[in-house]
């Protein structure tokens, strides 16, 4: 399993419009071959913070997505909206016994 983080800061008072942005990206990748989970968070600590959780099978399905042309589409309707690229953090996880 592929978990992802990818955090990034809106422009003040630009958080909610990312939001609505993000809706037509998000639903797209949730029907791609690969995506386990695909989450939007908004920061409880300030107005500005936003970050996507992410789960995928594999490498190969992320590869995909990160090409996919409504991230793309995503990406360059927030940019005016966003402060900064972000910080982007890519796991393997896997599943351990407490036993």
């Amino acid at each position: 399993m592929i978990v992802v983080t990818s955090t990034f800061k809106s422009l003040p008072g630009k958080r909610a419009e990312i939001v609505e942005l993000s809706r037509p990206c998000v639903e797209a990748t949730r029907k791609e071959k690969g995506c386990v989970r695909y989450e939007l968070f908004l920061s409880g600590e300030d107005d500005v913070t936003l970050q996507f959780i992410e789960e995928w099978t594999d490498l190969d399905s992320l590869r995909a997505h990160l090409k996919a042309p409504h991230l793309a589409a995503f990406k360059e309707r927030r940019a005016g909206s966003v402060d900064g690229g972000g910080a982007l953090k890519i796991f393997e996880a896997k599943e351990v016994s407490l036993g």
